[in-house]
């Protein structure tokens, strides 16, 4: 099972060699292809080989290339993802629709049970019951926005009320790092299962060619808050940034069992497509943690 987190942040050539990821710069280092699970190339000046992009993909190695503002800005992905790929992507613009709505229902509320839980861990003396009326409120395909709601206020508290998601601070900084990687590992687990992440449930904005990864990911979202919480204050620096990333390292309950973060979302995806294909809730299953 892939465990590893590499990032590069030298410039380098990566190339392939025994099945092995070799990274030579002012060392020379060998890291076995089968123990990584994601690769951040955080300097863009790199050479890679052909043979390494093949090999990343074909052992389904989320890998992240940072832009000039060493933000996570292309995701290296296999144009087929898997072999009965055609019939699957017929199947999901076959989706139906009040699957789809419920799905969207069970996503936000517990988007929002887990915000509620961030809140009551870190923030002990606050009074959070909104939060419950959010989740008992939230309708089938959540027409009336309580998710909206619920992260206004969310936010606000999550920021002591002294900045906003909007502010230029690091804590945005690194909650759009964390969110972009978490986008990466549901993108590349959507490609490897056979359907479309342009394709969503709720997001449909035609700039965005992650509308699915984007809709499945926002149970998660406030797994990398929490991290964010814990590790930065001030700066967003190299080190902040390899906190950050650790958080694929974190093992989560999925199935009554403890996962790593990567094979834990591959479970819950899953599950999801089961679902969608049959409309029998009792295939989901969404992952779980506590602080």
């Amino acid at each position: 099972m892939s465990f590893r987190t590499v990032v590069i942040t030298k410039e380098s050539k990566l190339s392939l060699r025994m099945n092995h990821l070799v990274v030579k710069s002012d060392t020379l280092a060998q890291i076995p292809i089968g123990e990584i699970s994601c690769l951040i190339i955080e300097n863009p000046n790199i050479i890679i080989t052909g043979h390494l992009m093949n090999a990343l993909t074909e052992n389904k190695i989320m890998t992240i290339i940072c832009g000039k503002n060493h933000l996570p800005q292309t995701f290296l992905q296999a144009v087929y993802g898997h072999h009965r790929q055609s019939r699957l992507i017929e199947q999901q613009f076959g989706w139906q629709k009040n699957y789809k709505e419920r799905l969207w229902q069970l996503i936000i509320q517990k988007k929002i049970a887990n915000q509620k839980q961030l809140l009551n861990h870190y923030y002990r003396q606050l009074n959070l019951t909104i939060f419950d009326e959010y989740i008992d409120d939230t309708e089938l395909g959540d027409y009336s926005n309580r998710e909206g709601h619920a992260a206004k206020v969310y936010f606000n508290l999550f920021f002591s009320n002294e900045i906003t998601r909007d502010t230029e601070h690091a804590k945005n900084a690194a909650l759009d790092y964390g969110y972009q990687i978490l986008m990466a590992i549901f993108a590349r687990t959507i490609v490897s299962k056979g359907y479309l992440t342009e394709i969503g449930i709720k997001h449909r904005n035609e700039f965005n060619l992650y509308n699915l990864a984007s809709d499945l990911m926002e149970v998660m979202r406030p797994l990398i808050d929490s991290t964010v919480l814990k590790v930065i204050d001030d700066q967003f620096e190299k080190e902040e940034k390899r906190k950050i990333a650790n958080v694929l390292n974190q093992k989560v309950v999925i199935n009554n069992k403890m996962y790593y973060l990567v094979n834990a979302i591959e479970i819950y995806v899953e599950s999801v497509f089961k679902y969608l294909s049959t409309g029998n809730e009792k295939y989901i299953k969404f992952p779980s943690w506590k602080y």
